[in-house]
Formats: structure tokens, C-alpha cells, sequence
């Protein structure tokens, strides 16, 4: 995947973008016609016809109110020209929009086309496919294309599902659903958010505020030429991840930051207690974390470390990521043809030296180099740590230790040990009672997880330490801590060595939150809130309900007959889904999507594949799409949006 993310194309790409934020790029839409030098009145001059005077331009507004569900999707695509978004406790959005231009007929061809029902509004401004430069120039600015500049009161809980610009600013208000919003060119800024997000930029600045993180939302801010800045609750409880090839990272909780040894920094730690997944990525700018003036308690932090078996998949999970879906698809999603057109033309209107261009690319291509190379440093690294540990287990199985075997059990502590085939083993059992539906967190350094759901009112678990020799054993703890109906349950590793295998009980009705760094994940029979992550290995979910989330760097995902809400992803492998959704999101790197549901259900597929969905026996019809890089397919009369993103699979949709 990571050779994908770095291809030829892909690095042209990022050569031609990285000029364009080298100080000496295009003008944006915003600059080129600054708004301190808008005429206060309409003036019209005819078709065809020029203003009197020149600082004058023509105008045109647009006023329109349409209906939409308390919480409908909105999509905004603008060419030329910047979206402001406030909220309101109405179920309709109020679209207030102005065109400006210095001609008539450029005014005129600029067309605002609204497409809405209850349920969804797309909004796009739709131009020729000629007269598609800015100049400067006194004369000449007379054939610049009409900036569009729009104003939308949307309901409070609306989801903004795709707000798209080329050259323009991005304002966002009080949003409490989940955002998405990008530009190329111009600043984006989003205050007051509750919900998931997904922000991005490549030549501008990005500042994102929230007044309340949820665990199941995830938080993604992404930019190319520009600083970005982060604002959370000072009591905040959260798993950061950020990144930069140029650029630094400070932040506020007392996170550790490691800088590259050629190129690069990188931050992980958890905050307070953890929760949901907040990544930050930069090239050529600095991240910036910090908290709310709000008087609250700041909460601790823990920094985690990058292990040399860990570099490999960092890197394409970061750095790929970072370059190839906030470039590549950001770029894309705004007509790669026109952006690379306009930006041709702009480094022509601005009069851009050819000896700039070449240093500019010089220091792209340098960046590139020296992350390349790190890649494979720490794929060689990799390889020779695989090496050792081999040479280690043969060494050890030629040594013939004797075997023997051991075991405990026990209301409390029970413990027992022994080896067998040179790996030594220690088991500890301990129950904890419990009311209602409990908080129960788990987590191990290495090694798989089963969670059970049963009818007693008590969290039990069972852990299996093993290493390969008294040492290692000893290195291995589990920390348990009960405050009240919370029980935690945390394997650790003084050296990461060994491994702690659990397996535990839990009320059917709980709240879960399961992790291991490196090791499968199984959940049988438990309903409520739930999430389940792992760096390597499957999640199976047998039964239960309520709202699941469910991550795995590399591995395959099976979900089988859950009702609820499903959030699922995985870097490299399947996904399969049986169930009753009422929501559903579902990611895979490279592996196909099986989802199973009910006969007679009705909700809406949205998908980036290619290819047309397989379908065994449900009724579907293609809808309106938010994007031209995305299709959308009702099945039956349609409804809820159910996104399944795959890179290279298939999606197959099965009835029962």
C-alpha cells in the first residue's frame, strides 16, 4: 500500500501542489478580487459591457430557503469563492449567496444549482469549462469567472457530509453533527464542534475548536502548506496520534515529541483516560495542540512509544495516508484536470520565475527522498529484528528446556507455572462484583482478547502470561482497578517481551472498551457502547447490540448478527457484516465489504468503488451522489447513508 501512496503520479502531484504553496503560487479566488475593494452597490453594465469605473464591480444575490430533517446531509462544491456556515434550531436551510464579478456575462454564466428533498441538499456552483483564470491586471480582470461567496443556516445537527472549495475559505459554527470540509486554496476554520470530523487543506491554514469530545467520534486534521491548530476540553480524554515531514509539533498536555533522525516529527500518547482517535497530519507546516481557556482541570497525559516493529506500519499508516488521501484525493475530488489547469495558468499570471520553481521542487523532491529512506531504514530494521527473533526460538528449542506444565484459578489470585517447549506460563483469575451496566476497560500489550456476555453481576478474567524465560514472566503485570460499576484490567510489559492473553466475563449489558497492541480481538453476546481496537489481528463480534466500533491495523473484521450501530475499519483485510443497522460506516484498506441484512430493508449504500456493487436479492436504484468521487445506491426506498469505502475490493450486499 505504501509503494501505492508513493507512485510517480502521486509524487507529481505533490511537486505541482507544493509549488503552488511555496509563496509564490496562485492567487486564490478571495485575493484576487479582495472584498475591502467590492463596490457597496449593484451596478449593472449590460451584457457585454464594462463598469464605469474600476473598482466597481457587478452583483447578483441569491436568497432561498429549503427544507431539510434536523439532522439531513448538506454538500457544498464552490470553484471560486468561500462557504460560511451557521446553525439554527429550524428544520430547513436558508442558502444566502452572492455572485460577484466585473462583466455581465461573467456574472451570468455562474450558476448556483441546488438540488434538495427532506432528507439531503447539494449545493454547486457550475461554470463553463472556458474563462476559467484570474488576473490581476487592470484590464484584463474584466474576463476573471464570478466568485460565488456563500452564507447557510443549516439545523444544528445536520451532518455536513462534503464541503468542497477550490479557492475560497471555509467558516464553520456550532456544528454539532459530523463535518467534513476541505479547500485547496484558503483557510479553514471550524468552532464549537461536538461530533466527528474530518478537516483538510493544502495552501492554507486549519484551526478546529471543540467544546466536547465523544469516544465514538473521530477526529482527522489534515494539511499540506499551512499550520494547523487543535482545541479540546482541558479535561479532555483521548488517543492523539500527529505527524509532520516539515514542520514542528508542540502541544499543551505534556506530550512527548520524537523528531526523525533525518526527517519528520511524530507525538502518540494518550490523554486523561483515552477515547476516541484524534490524528493529526502535516508536510510543510507546523501542529499545534492545546485546550480551552475553560477553567477546567487539565487532564494528565502519557506518551507512548514508536517501537522499531511498529515504524513499518506508522509510516504507511501516517505518512501514506497523510500525502496520499489528503493530496491525491482532496485534489481529485475538485477535478484534477481544472486544478491543474488553474494552477498553470496562476504560476503564468503571477509571473513565477523558472529559478524558483526549481528550487521549490528541488526541496520537495529532497523531502521525499529522505522520507523514503527512512521507510526503508525502518523496513530493514524490521527485517533484522524478524531475524534475531528467529535465531532466538531456534537457540532456544536446541537448548531442549525441559517441559513441564502449571496452572491456577482462584476467586482473587490463583497463579501456577511451568514451561512447555521453552515458553513459560503463569495464569492469575480474579472477580470483581458489579451493578447495572458496567464500565469495564481491557487492554494488553501483546496477545488476544475474548470478552464473553453473561447473566451475573460480575466482571471475571483470566489471564494467561507466557515468555520464554522467569524474567520475562516476571515483567509481565496485570493491573486491575475497580472505582464503583468501572473495572479496569490492563495487561503491561516492563520490556514488551512475552505476551498476556485474556479472557474475561462481563454483564450482557455493558460498556466496553477493548485493546491490544497485538493480538485478535473476539466479543461474544455483550450489548452497549463498545469499541474494540487492535494493531495487528481479527475482530470477531458474535450477537449483542448498541453502538460498536471496531479497528484493526492489519486484519480481517466479521460482525455477526449485531443490531445497532456499526463503525468498522481495517487497513488490510475483509469485512463482513450481518445485522440489523441503523447506522453503518465500513473501511477497508485493500479487502472487500460483505454486508448482510434483513429482506425488505431500506437505506443508502454510499461507496467510492469503482465497480458496480454486487447484489443478491435486494432491490437497488442509484441516487444523487454528494461528490463526483463517490456513487450512492438505494436499497429499496433508501434512507439512513450506510458508507462503505474499500481501496481495491469489492462490496457484495447479501439479503436473508
Amino acid at each position: 500500500m505504501l509503494k501505492k501512496a508513493l507512485n510517480t503520479s502521486t509524487l507529481s502531484l505533490i511537486v505541482a501542489i507544493a509549488l503552488t504553496g511555496s509563496g509564490s503560487g496562485p492567487v486564490s479566488a478571495n485575493s484576487a478580487v479582495d472584498q475591502t475593494q467590492r463596490a457597496s452597490a449593484t451596478v449593472d453594465c449590460g451584457s457585454g459591457g464594462y463598469a464605469s469605473d474600476a473598482g466597481d464591480e457587478v452583483r447578483e444575490e441569491f436568497h432561498q430557503t429549503y427544507p431539510l430533517a434536523a439532522t439531513g446531509r448538506v454538500s457544498v462544491e464552490n470553484l471560486n469563492g468561500g462557504v460560511q456556515i451557521k446553525v439554527w434550531d429550524r428544520a430547513a436551510v436558508q442558502v444566502d449567496a452572492i455572485k460577484h464579478a466585473y462583466r455581465r456575462e461573467r456574472l451570468t454564466e455562474a450558476k448556483i444549482d441546488v438540488n434538495s428533498s427532506e432528507e439531503n441538499i447539494r449545493i454547486k456552483t457550475d461554470y463553463p469549462d472556458q474563462n476559467q483564470t484570474f488576473t490581476s491586471d487592470e484590464r484584463g480582470r474584466y474576463e476573471n469567472p464570478a466568485i460565488v461567496d456563500y452564507i447557510l443556516t443549516v439545523p444544528r445537527q445536520a451532518v455536513l457530509e462534503s464541503i468542497e472549495l477550490v479557492n475560497g475559505s471555509i467558516d464553520i459554527d456550532g456544528a454539532e453533527g459530523s463535518v467534513k470540509a476541505s479547500s485547496i486554496n484558503g483557510r479553514v476554520t471550524a468552532r464549537g464542534l461536538l461530533g466527528e470530523a474530518k478537516l483538510s487543506t493544502i495552501n492554507g491554514p486549519l484551526h478546529a475548536t471543540f467544546t466536547r469530545l465523544d469516544e465514538t467520534k473521530s477526529i482527522s486534521l489534515q494539511s499540506i502548506n499551512g499550520p494547523v491548530t487543535l482545541v479540546i476540553p482541558s479535561d479532555s480524554n483521548a488517543m492523539v496520534r500527529a505527524s509532520t515531514v516539515h514542520g514542528g509539533i508542540s502541544n499543551d498536555f505534556g506530550l512527548l515529541v520524537k523528531d526523525g533522525e533525518y526527517v519528520g516529527h511524530d507525538l502518540a500518547g494518550q490523554i486523561g483516560t483515552g477515547g476516541p482517535r484524534i490524528k493529526l497530519g502535516n508536510v510543510n507546516g507546523p501542529i499545534r495542540i492545546t485546550h480551552s481557556q475553560d477553567g477546567r482541570k487539565v487532564s494528565s497525559a502519557t506518551s507512548m512509544e514508536l517501537d522499531k516493529e511498529k515504524i513499518k506500519k506508522r509510516i504507511k499508516s501516517e505518512t501514506a495516508e497523510a500525502i496520499s488521501e489528503s493530496v491525491a484525493e482532496e485534489v481529485a475530488a475538485a477535478t484534477a484536470n481544472t486544478v491543474a489547469e488553474q494552477t498553470r495558468q496562476a504560476l503564468d499570471n503571477t509571473r513565477v520565475t523558472r529559478e524558483a520553481q526549481r528550487e521549490a521542487q528541488r526541496e520537495v523532491e529532497a523531502a521525499l527522498r529522505e522520507a523514503q529512506r527512512e521507510v526503508e531504514r525502518a523496513q530493514q530494521e524490521v527485517q533484522r529484528e524478524v531475524e534475531r527473533q528467529a535465531r532466538e526460538e531456534v537457540r532456544v528449542a536446541r537448548a531442549g528446556r525441559a517441559a513441564g506444565t502449571g496452572s491456577g484459578t482462584g476467586r482473587g489470585t490463583g497463579v501456577g507455572i511451568g514451561s512447555n517447549a521453552g515458553r513459560f506460563t503463569i495464569q492469575e483469575t480474579k472477580s470483581f462484583s458489579v451493578s447495572g451496566a458496567p464500565r469495564v476497560n481491557i487492554g494488553t500489550f501483546d496477545g488476544a482478547v475474548t470478552v464473553h456476555g453473561w447473566n451475573k453481576s460480575e466482571v471475571t478474567y483470566t489471564a494467561t502470561k507466557r515468555a520464554d524465560d522467569e524474567d520475562e514472566l516476571k515483567g509481565i503485570s496485570i493491573r486491575t482497578e475497580q472505582q464503583g460499576s468501572t473495572v479496569s484490567v490492563i495487561a503491561s510489559s516492563e520490556e514488551d517481551n512475552g505476551s498476556a492473553q485474556l479472557e474475561v466475563y462481563v454483564p450482557r449489558r455493558s460498556t466496553l472498551h477493548v485493546s491490544s497492541d497485538d493480538g485478535s480481538l473476539k466479543l461474544d453476546g455483550v450489548s452497549g457502547d463498545i469499541t474494540l481496537r487492535t494493531g495487528d489481528g481479527t475482530i470477531e463480534v458474535n450477537g449483542g447490540g448498541g453502538q460498536l466500533q471496531v479497528n484493526t491495523g492489519d486484519g480481517r473484521v466479521r460482525v455477526t448478527d449485531f443490531e445497532g450501530q456499526v463503525d468498522a475499519r481495517t487497513g488490510d483485510g475483509p469485512i463482513s457484516l450481518d445485522g440489523n443497522f441503523n447506522a453503518l460506516s465500513a473501511r477497508t484498506g485493500d479487502g472487500s465489504i460483505s454486508l448482510t441484512v434483513p429482506s425488505g430493508s431500506n437505506f443508502t449504500i454510499e461507496t467510492n468503488a469503482d465497480d458496480t456493487i454486487s447484489n443478491e436479492g435486494l432491490t437497488m436504484t442509484e441516487d444523487i451522489a454528494p461528490s463526483k468521487r463517490v456513487k450512492r445506491w438505494k436499497i429499496g426506498s433508501g434512507g439512513k447513508v450506510f458508507v462503505l469505502n474499500t481501496g481495491e475490493g469489492k462490496i457484495v450486499l447479501h439479503s436473508r
